[in-house]
C-alpha cells in the first residue's frame, strides 16, 4: 500500500517573504508531500507512483516505522535494463532502499537543519529531507529547493535588519554629532573671550595685568579649562583645572568646577581656603557616581597693591615666574609650595597658600601637564624643556611666546596633535 496525496506546495503553505526569522520556522510547514510506501511493495508498484512526476522520492515503512527512502532516478534504472522489468519488477522495494537519507527531527532548529543538509556531498545534494516525530516516525518530505527558499528569506531579513540597523546608527550617531558640536560650543564659551582690565576703566594699553592663553583639546572635547575673575581693581583671581580624562565626562566635570567656582567667589581672595571648600563640595557630587573622577586645580590671586601672588594647589604643576626685568626664570622652591591632593580624592583635605613677590614686567605662566607630559619616545617634555623654551624665547611678545612655546612642544614630539589636553595661560604685570 501507498499514499501519495502531496500536500500544497511551500509556497503555499508557509509565507517566506521577509522578514522571516529562524525562531518563527515550524518545519512542518515546510514538508511538500508525504508520498510513502510499505518496504513489501514491489518495485513494479513504486514506479508507478513516480508515473505522475510530483515526487521525486517516496519514503519506505514497516508498519509506523521508517525504514528508508527510494528514489525516482534508482527505480528507473532497475527496470529500464534490457532485461531489468523483468528481474526487479516483482522485487520488494525494501531491498532497493537509497544508500544514504538525510533525516531530521521536526524539533530540530532551522539552522541546524541547514547546516546538516547544505554540508551533504554532491551525490546526494539536491535529494529530499525526511521529516520524522521524536520518535522517528515518518512526517513527510522537505525539498533541497524549500531549504534554499528559506536559506534566502533567513538572510535577506538579516540583511534588511541590518541595514535598518545601519540607519538607526547613523542617525543616532549624526545626532551624537550634533550634541557634541553644541556640547563643545558650550564648553569654549566657558573659556573667557575677554580678559577684565585693571583697573575696570583702563585702556586695553593702559591695564596693570594683561592675559594670554592657548588651548589646544585633544579631542573634539576637552578636561582642561581656566578662568580669569576681577575681584577687585587691584585684585585677579586665575584658576587652571585639569579633569582626569578628555571627552564629555571631562567636559561636563570643567563646567561643574567652574559653576562651584563662581559660587564660592566670596572665598576667592583666600586660595586655600577655596580649594578646600571647592574640594568638599566637589568630592560629594562625584562620590555618588560610584566612579573614580578628580581634577588637579591652581588658584592664584595676584594683588597688584602688595605686588604679590598668593596661590594654591590641588595636585596641579606650580606655575613658572619669569622676572623678564632681572633675567630669571625660577619656580617656587617646592619646599614652599607643597600641593595639596587633587580635587575629588580627600573630602576633608587642606591646602596651603604660599606667597612669592612680583615686580613690574614679570610674567606669571600657568600649565596643564598635557604640555610637559608631551612624549618623543619614552622622553618628556618635562618642566626643563618649558623653561627652555621660555629662555630661547623671552625677547618675543608674550602672545608669541605662548605661540612659539607651543611650536617647541609639537617639534619636541613630531607631532601637531597631543595626546592630552594642552592649556597656557600667562599673566603680565605692566612694566611701569
Amino acid at each position: 500500500m501507498h499514499a501519495t496525496a502531496p500536500l500544497p506546495t511551500e509556497v503555499d503553505v508557509v509565507d517566506l517573504k521577509p522578514p522571516v526569522r529562524a525562531e518563527s520556522i515550524d518545519l512542518l510547514t515546510l514538508i511538500s508531500h508525504r508520498t510513502a510506501t510499505q518496504s513489501s511493495a514491489s518495485v513494479e508498484s513504486v514506479s508507478e507512483i513516480f508515473k505522475d512526476e510530483t515526487t521525486n522520492f517516496v519514503a519506505v515503512l514497516e508498519g509506523d516505522l521508517l525504514r528508508g527512502m527510494c528514489s525516482r532516478q534508482q527505480t528507473a534504472a532497475l527496470l529500464g535494463g534490457r532485461y531489468g522489468f523483468a528481474v526487479w519488477a516483482r522485487k520488494p522495494i525494501a531491498d532497493h532502499l537509497c544508500h544514504v537519507d538525510t533525516r531530521i527531527k521536526v524539533g530540530t532548529p532551522i539552522g541546524d537543519v541547514l547546516s546538516t543538509v547544505f554540508a551533504r556531498p554532491n551525490e546526494n545534494f539536491y535529494d529530499d529531507v525526511i521529516l520524522t516525530d521524536e520518535s522517528g516516525r515518518f512526517l513527510g518530505f522537505i525539498t533541497t529547493e524549500t531549504l534554499f527558499k528559506v536559506q534566502n528569506a533567513l538572510l535577506l531579513t538579516n540583511i534588511r535588519e541590518l541595514e535598518e540597523r545601519d540607519r538607526e546608527i547613523l542617525a543616532k550617531n549624526e545626532q551624537m554629532e550634533t550634541d557634541l558640536r553644541m556640547a563643545t560650543e558650550l564648553q569654549q564659551a566657558l573659556m573667557p573671550t575677554a580678559y577684565p582690565r585693571f583697573p575696570a576703566g583702563a585702556s586695553a594699553e593702559g591695564t596693570a595685568l594683561r592675559f594670554y592663553h592657548r588651548y589646544l583639546p585633544a579631542n573634539l572635547m576637552g578636561g582642561d579649562f581656566f578662568h580669569i575673575a576681577r575681584l577687585s581693581d587691584e585684585m585677579a583671581g586665575i584658576c587652571i583645572c585639569d579633569v582626569m580624562g578628555h571627552g564629555v565626562r571631562a567636559a561636563l566635570v570643567t563646567a561643574m568646577l567652574r559653576a562651584l567656582i563662581e559660587t564660592h567667589a566670596a572665598d576667592a581672595s583666600d586660595p586655600g581656603r577655596l580649594l578646600g571648600h571647592l574640594n568638599r563640595e566637589f568630592t560629594g557630587i562625584v562620590k555618588q557616581t560610584g566612579t573614580l573622577v578628580f581634577a588637579t586645580v591652581l588658584y592664584c590671586v595676584v594683588d597688584l597693591a602688595r605686588r604679590v601672588a598668593h596661590f594654591a594647589r590641588a595636585g596641579h604643576p606650580a606655575p613658572v615666574h619669569s622676572r623678564q626685568v632681572a633675567g630669571e626664570i625660577q619656580l617656587p622652591s617646592p619646599g614652599r609650595s607643597a600641593a595639596g591632593p587633587a580635587l575629588g580624592l580627600i573630602p576633608n583635605a587642606t591646602f596651603q597658600t604660599h606667597q612669592f613677590e612680583l615686580a613690574p614686567g614679570d610674567l606669571l605662566l600657568f600649565f596643564t601637564d598635557g604640555l610637559i607630559e608631551a612624549e618623543a619616545g619614552e622622553t618628556q617634555f618635562g618642566i626643563e624643556g618649558l623653561q627652555r623654551s621660555l629662555v630661547t624665547h623671552r625677547d618675543r611678545p608674550t602672545d608669541g611666546l605662548l605661540h612659539a612655546i607651543i611650536k617647541d612642544v609639537s617639534t619636541f614630539s613630531g607631532s601637531n596633535t597631543f595626546a592630552d589636553d594642552i592649556c597656557l595661560v600667562a599673566v603680565e604685570l605692566a612694566n611701569r
